[in-house]
């Protein structure tokens, strides 16, 4: 169900950056993706990080490949299938943390979500990295 949830996520926000007709279940189908290949990495992999790192390689893969075939940039799949894996509640708690002058909890939770964070963009990278040099070979 989970799933399902992130799909409806990514394909919501998919309308809001203005992606247009057939491609918005292509992007919602990225978020539903990206969220299962969390859960499964999760439930193998020791550190949160080495998930999101995984699910971001995922998606930037999915996103690369459909923009060769659909003929559309792959941000337009890339930005709306990431929103899922966003650390947003991270965010919160660290802003959350350090208002009431809980100096451990903010570098806790920060440290965290600034790890979350780099591993998404790292993954991003490397994801479309290994797309783009796959079609050169």
């Amino acid at each position: 169900m989970d799933i399902l949830w992130a799909a409806l996520a990514s394909g919501t926000f998919a309308i809001v950056f203005n992606v247009r007709g057939r491609h918005i279940p292509f992007a919602a189908l990225g978020g539903g993706l990206g969220w299962g290949i969390y859960v499964v990495s999760s439930s193998v992999a020791p550190a949160t990080g080495v998930a999101y790192f995984l699910a971001s390689i995922g998606i930037a893969l999915y996103a690369e490949i459909l923009a060769g075939l659909l003929k559309r940039p792959a941000t337009t799949y890339l930005v709306c299938a990431l929103i899922p894996l966003v650390p947003g509640g991270g965010m919160y708690y660290t802003l959350a943390s350090s208002l009431q002058g809980d100096l451990q909890g903010t570098l806790t939770i920060g440290f965290e979500t600034l790890t979350i964070a780099g591993a998404i963009a790292a993954g991003v990278a490397i994801g479309s990295a290994i797309a783009r040099l796959s079609k050169r070979l």
